[in-house]
């Protein structure tokens, strides 16, 4: 009788269960006359080699060692360690990579509405910004004014933002592995990054509208 560390049997993130080891004779003997043919089966096992040579270089001799202890005995797959433990992560990956893959999209369309809303309000605000730099205004100012206009749209939008993701923390719960689904830090961090995303798309808009000139501005209209 003796004590092992905790063993995982299944995936990562399931809730680890009382388990013990117990040899076949010393089964049998503990179940007794209740046992049955149908409580003790050789069909079906796993063998763990640890070895200090690469695992492909294995193959062949723990075959050998299996069919030198009985013929009939087949090993159906022979794979690496990682191998296996990638095996049961694969539906988290392709998860991740489904909501990484809309996050990105996601990004990219808040990067192109931000660009739109300011480039249009940026052309509405034309006769504006040419009678404040004709009164004295200089390039720097229009260009600080229409940045700090997309930096209220992205406050906004970061606002909305953390309090969608503080309502859905508990359906992403489900989809994360030792993560916190309302982890602090990373909800700054993407603040932080959709402050600076509204900046970058303001840029060209503001860029436009600091190199106006006056005077053909105001004969426009």
């Amino acid at each position: 009788m003796g004590e092992v560390a905790d063993v995982k049997q299944g995936s990562p993130d399931e809730t680890s269960k009382e388990q013990w080891y117990e040899p076949t004779d010393q089964n049998v003997k503990s179940i007794g006359s209740l046992a049955s043919s149908a409580d003790f089966n050789g069909n079906a096992g796993f063998i763990a080699v640890r070895t200090a040579i690469p695992p492909e270089q294995m193959e062949n001799a723990v075959r050998a060692a299996v069919r030198s202890i009985d013929l009939q005995l087949p090993l159906a797959q022979v794979q690496t360690m990682e191998d296996a433990v990638s095996e049961t992560e694969a539906p988290r990956r392709f998860n991740t990579a489904v909501i990484s893959t809309f996050a990105i999209a996601a990004v990219l369309l808040a990067a192109l509405g931000i660009y739109s809303v300011i480039a249009f309000s940026t052309a509405l605000r034309q006769q504006e910004l040419a009678i404040r730099m004709a009164l004295g205004s200089q390039r720097s100012g229009i260009l600080r004014l229409i940045v700090v206009s997309a930096a209220k749209l992205g406050i906004v939008g970061c606002i909305f933002g953390l309090i969608g993701a503080a309502a859905a923390s508990h359906l992403l719960r489900s989809l994360l592995f030792n993560v916190s689904p309302f982890d602090p830090l990373v909800l700054v961090m993407a603040a932080v990054f959709v402050m600076l995303l509204a900046s970058a798309a303001s840029l060209l808009p503001a860029l436009r509208a600091a190199c106006i000139e006056p005077m053909k501005a105001l004969r426009m209209e």
